[in-house]
């Protein structure tokens, strides 16, 4: 599990994530991720440690590589930076047969940073950064990385008015087709063969 979420109006964990995870009958978390402390991503894993048997959990860069079973996973971010959301993990994987990159809350400054760096930061699934906010998600990026689909984790009239429309003009002038949790709730996806 990548992030955890986090909602100060709600128990995140008790009220979506846990019975979601009853429903699949999932009774144990491998690997338990958060890209950074900020609440609205590690909120909920607290009560998730206390509710399922956690077997790692992870959070620091120095963490990964990490492999677990046929998945690697890769952080992207080896920049950091002064802001806490450039210290966020940018997470890198191949599963069900696509390349997914989650970028945290990671800067547009990272973002570039990471396509310097990087020969191939391509992805089928891009988990778009700080919830569609303007500081993420710029062109040359949408560009290096060419998913199909992004997907923006953001709540309905937020207070920050996330997602941004200069993101959103940019993931739709680059044909990207956009998935939002505030208009679909919990996007998922599955395969009979992952």
């Amino acid at each position: 599990m990548i992030d955890t979420g986090g909602q100060k109006s709600f128990d995140m964990a008790s009220e979506t994530l846990i019975p979601f995870m009853n429903k699949h009958k999932i009774t144990h978390i491998d690997a338990l991720i958060t890209t950074h402390d900020d609440f609205d991503h590690s909120g909920a894993k607290e009560a998730l440690m206390n509710n399922f048997k956690v077997y790692n959990y992870l959070n620091k860069p120095e963490q990964f590589p990490y492999k677990i079973g046929d998945i690697y996973l890769e952080n992207l971010n080896v920049f950091g930076g002064e802001e806490d959301n450039d210290k966020s993990l940018v997470l890198s994987m191949n599963f069900m047969k696509k390349k997914w990159l989650f970028m945290g809350d990671a800067s547009i400054k990272i973002e570039k940073e990471i396509i310097s760096a990087f020969d191939s930061v391509d992805c089928d699934i891009l988990k778009v950064g700080h919830h569609g906010s303007k500081t993420s998600t710029c062109d040359e990026f949408i560009k290096a990385t060419t998913p199909s689909e992004a997907i923006i984790s953001v709540g309905s009239k937020n207070y920050y008015g996330h997602p941004n429309q200069e993101v959103l003009d940019i993931l739709t002038k680059n044909n990207v087709k956009i998935r939002r949790t505030d208009e679909e709730g919990t996007i998922s996806y599955f395969s009979l063969f992952a």
